[in-house]
């Protein structure tokens, strides 16, 4: 009894293998990271163990991201009842900053020639770098999650650590030498060849031994709604959506009741609040705007002959600058994009409420000042009520003295629906 008991525990800790001529899933790791990408990718993960497949192949070209998804993504590489393969490919490629630590969350870490990795020192979210004391907690806490990483596997503390604490960036050919990685292959084919037979190290779950080389493979594509907030959460979408939104509702506060740019403005900015909650944005960037389309606001109702149209103008384009900085690891928008989004924001803020002022100093065209000092004849109706004819209507009107039938008046007045009248000077009748 013992010595089957002893055989089942042993079989139990042998690497399990996996058999040949099944479908490898790939997943593509090519944009920032940020809770779509985590979302995503966990989804991918989730249907590849549904769908029977024995390994994922997580093909990474990242400048990095942000921490809280970086960490969604490790967690998710971790639970997967299959293995997953971290590949930075094609050449040309990066797993910069948080790309490196999920690259050493996956249970085998590969790279193709001409790619690199590392430079995962931590930043701020809008890719400055931290205070002192801030700086330091952090990179503590990011060099303890990377060593949670890479010990289990057997891969160097050191030089993982030292992507943190000396932003150190590693060639494939570095990594390689250095045992950061496992393999440096060509393309996919090439990795699977080299994964074939190779025990395969997991973390909290029996070693793997692959049986790759004869493996397919098939993409995991993002869903249609996955594909559009991945398009949001770009900058310069983002940007354009958050200038739109400023001009729908600003001209719905000059112009109440035109509703479509009411409700246009207020969904491009409730789209480009998503946006900059995934992306590194600056928000003294967003008050800048903020505050320019107050200027232009202001200029409508103060008189100040432009002083706050201008400086709403400069508060806009300035605020476009600042709105999302430009990082080497941080996510990137095309400066001039956004900027040339702001000027013609400007151009066209300026021209509604040029179009504001100027309906401001047209003459009234109705109400008391249409009515006074209009001339019209008066009619005594059988009960002896005045009445008299102006504006294309029949006004009742009242008088400090007596009136004829007939007689001019000079309308003088309005007491409610009443035209105050006196005569108006002409003898003659009507």
């Amino acid at each position: 009894m013992n010595a089957i008991a002893m055989a089942g525990l042993l079989l139990l800790l042998a690497p399990t293998a996996l058999g040949a001529g099944t479908e490898a899933v790939v997943v593509d790791l090519d944009t920032d990271i940020n809770p779509v990408t985590a979302e995503f990718v966990k989804r991918a993960v989730d249907d590849a163990v549904a769908g029977g497949a024995p390994v994922v192949v997580l093909r990474i070209n990242t400048p990095g991201g942000r921490l809280d998804s970086t960490r969604e993504i490790t967690k998710t590489i971790l639970a997967s009842a299959i293995p997953v393969v971290g590949f930075v490919h094609p050449s040309g490629s990066q797993a910069a900053s948080a790309g490196f630590i999920i690259l050493m969350a996956c249970d085998v870490a590969a790279m193709a020639p001409g790619t690199n990795t590392g430079a995962a020192s931590p930043v701020g979210s809008g890719g400055e770098e931290l205070p002192k004391t801030i700086g330091k907690k952090v990179s503590e806490d990011a060099s303890a999650f990377v060593r949670s990483l890479v010990v289990p596997r057997g891969r160097p503390v050191e030089d993982a650590v030292k992507t943190i604490s000396e932003a150190l960036s590693y060639s494939e050919t570095e990594a390689s030498e250095k045992k950061l990685v496992e393999i440096v292959a060509r393309d996919l084919p090439d990795l699977f060849r080299q994964l074939d037979g190779r025990p395969i190290k997991r973390v909290g779950k029996p070693d793997v031994t692959l049986k790759s080389a004869s493996f397919t493979f098939r993409t995991e594509a993002k869903t249609s709604l996955e594909k559009a907030l991945s398009v949001v959460a770009s900058p310069m979408v983002a940007g354009l959506l958050f200038l739109v939104g400023v001009v729908g509702l600003y001209s719905e506060f000059q112009s109440p009741g035109a509703i479509l740019p009411g409700v246009l403005g207020s969904i491009c900015l409730l789209l480009a609040f998503f946006a900059m909650s995934v992306l590194p944005t600056n928000w003294v960037g967003i008050g800048l705007i903020l505050l320019g389309v107050l200027f232009f606001f202001l200029e409508v109702k103060l008189t100040t002959h432009g002083i706050l149209a201008v400086s709403g103008g400069v508060s806009i384009v300035l605020g476009a600058v600042l709105l999302f900085p430009r990082d080497e690891l941080a996510p990137r928008g095309e400066l001039w994009f956004v900027v040339g989004g702001a000027v013609a924001t400007t151009v066209i803020l300026a021209g509604l409420s040029f179009m504001a002022l100027s309906v401001q100093r047209l003459p009234g065209r109705t109400g008391v000042a249409v009515l006074v000092g209009q001339v019209g004849p008066v009619r005594v109706g059988a009960t002896g009520a005045q009445k008299v004819f102006a504006d294309g209507t029949l006004w009742e009107a009242r008088s400090a003295v007596p009136l004829t039938d007939g007689q001019l008046v000079e309308i003088t007045g309005l007491d409610g629906l009443v035209v105050l009248v006196k005569p108006s000077g002409r003898s003659e009748k009507v």
